[in-house]
C-alpha cells in the first residue's frame, strides 16, 4: 500500500471521537451485460486516494464545495438514526480521486463519508445498507462497493450466487462477489487521461444511455464470462502477467462494443481512442478504458517497465496516476471516545 501523508487531525476543527478513513480508486474492466444485475470485474489501485475524516463539533459542519454530495448522505444517517438534527460533527474532505475519471471516485467518497458518520455516531450498520441506502451506490455494478471493503480484482458474477470461495454480499440488494483476488504487488498499472476529450459521462445522462443500449447476446455474454473465468482470474492467481494482460485487454474492448451506440465505438470518443492506439502502437500490454472513460488503464509488469513504457508521453495526455493494486480494504482509524 502506498504510504498516506500525515494527517493533521485539527484541520477538522473539532474535539473529541474522530473517525479517519483511507480508501484506494476503482479501475473498471467493464459490464458482462447492459440489463440487471450487470456483473462486472475491476480492481482496486492504491493512488489516488480518498481521505475523510469525521470530528465531533458543536453542529454539523463539511466543506462547502461538498456540500451537495455529503449533506444528502448525513441527512440519510439522520434518518436512518431518528435523530432530529444532522449529526454534531465536522467532516473534512482531505483527498479524493479525480472526478469522472473512470475511477470510481463518488463511490469511495460515498462510502467513506457514509461509514465514518455512522462509525462516529455509534450506529450499527450492515455493510449492504451503509452502500444502498446511506451512500446511496451499488445501483449497477458493484465492484468498487465490495472492493472499498476487500480490495484486490473484484469479480462480480451478476448471477446473484456466490460461487465457491465467494464472498457473499455484505448487506441486501447489491450483487454478490463470485471471486476476489490479489494481484501482485509487483505490477504496476497506470491510469492515462486525454486533455482533449470533449465529455464525461454521469448522472442523468449516463442514465439516459443505458436506457438506449440493448442487452447483450447470449453469445458475447458467454465469451465475457468465459475471458474471466478461463483466461483472467487463472492468469491473476498464477501471476502470469502477460496472460492476464492480454485477456484484461480482450475483455474491455467486447465489454465496451456492448456500449458503441452510445459511445462510438469500444471507447468513449476520439480522444480516448488515440491514446489506446498510441498504447498499441508502443507494445503495450493490458490496456483499456475504465467505466466510461477518460481514463485509460495500462498494466505493466514492474515499475521499471512502466518507466520505459510510458516514456514521450504525447503532450495532449495526463499521466493521473502509476500505481499498484490495492489488496487490502480500506483503512479505519478511530481516535478518543464517545
Amino acid at each position: 500500500m502506498n504510504a498516506s501523508r500525515t494527517i493533521d487531525l485539527t484541520a477538522c476543527a473539532g474535539d473529541g471521537f474522530t473517525v479517519r478513513i483511507c480508501a484506494g480508486s476503482r479501475l473498471h474492466f467493464g459490464l458482462l451485460d447492459t440489463v440487471r444485475p450487470f456483473g462486472g470485474i475491476g480492481v482496486m489501485l492504491n493512488m489516488p486516494s480518498t481521505e475523510v475524516i469525521v470530528s465531533t463539533a458543536d453542529r454539523f459542519r463539511c466543506p462547502d464545495d461538498y456540500q451537495d454530495r455529503i449533506g444528502p448522505i448525513a441527512e440519510r444517517v439522520r434518518q436512518f438514526s431518528g435523530a432530529t438534527t444532522l449529526p454534531s460533527c465536522c467532516v473534512e474532505v482531505l483527498r479524493t480521486a479525480p472526478p469522472h475519471c473512470g475511477l470510481g471516485s463518488g463511490t469511495q467518497l460515498a462510502l467513506a463519508v457514509a461509514e465514518s458518520l455512522c462509525l462516529h455516531q455509534a450506529l450499527k450498520v450492515n455493510q449492504g445498507t451503509i452502500a444502498n441506502a446511506l451512500a446511496s451506490r451499488g445501483q449497477r455494478s458493484v465492484v468498487g462497493t465490495h472492493g472499498y471493503w476487500q480490495g484486490g480484482m473484484i469479480y462480480e458474477a451478476g448471477d446473484g450466487e456466490a460461487g465457491d470461495g465467494g464472498v457473499a454480499a455484505a448487506g441486501e440488494n447489491i450483487n454478490v462477489v463470485q471471486e476476489a483476488v490479489c494481484l501482485p504487488e509487483e505490477w504496476r498499472v497506470a491510469v492515462l487521461r486525454p486533455l482533449d476529450h470533449e465529455f464525461a459521462i454521469s448522472g442523468q445522462q449516463e442514465r439516459e444511455k443505458f436506457a438506449r443500449l440493448q442487452p447483450a447476446s447470449e453469445e458475447v455474454a458467454h465469451e465475457l464470462r468465459r475471458l474471466v473465468m478461463e483466461d483472467i482470474m487463472p492468469a491473476a492467481k498464477q501471476g502470469h502477467f502477460n496472460a492476464f494482460a492480454d485477456s484484461t485487454r480482450s475483455y474491455n474492448e467486447l465489454s465496451g462494443r456492448l456500449f458503441a451506440s452510445v459511445q462510438g465505438g469500444s471507447y468513449n470518443g476520439a480522444a480516448v481512442t488515440r491514446v489506446i492506439e498510441w498504447l498499441s502502437d508502443r507494445g503495450v500490454p493490458g490496456h483499456g478504458q475504465s467505466s466510461w472513460g477518460p481514463g485509460v488503464f495500462a498494466w505493466f509488469e514492474s515499475q521499471r517497465a512502466a518507466e520505459m513504457g510510458l516514456e514521450s508521453l504525447p503532450d495532449n495526455v495526463e499521466l493521473v496516476t502509476l500505481t499498484s493494486v490495492r489488496n487490502e480494504p480500506r483503512s479505519v482509524q478511530v481516535l478518543g471516545s464517545v
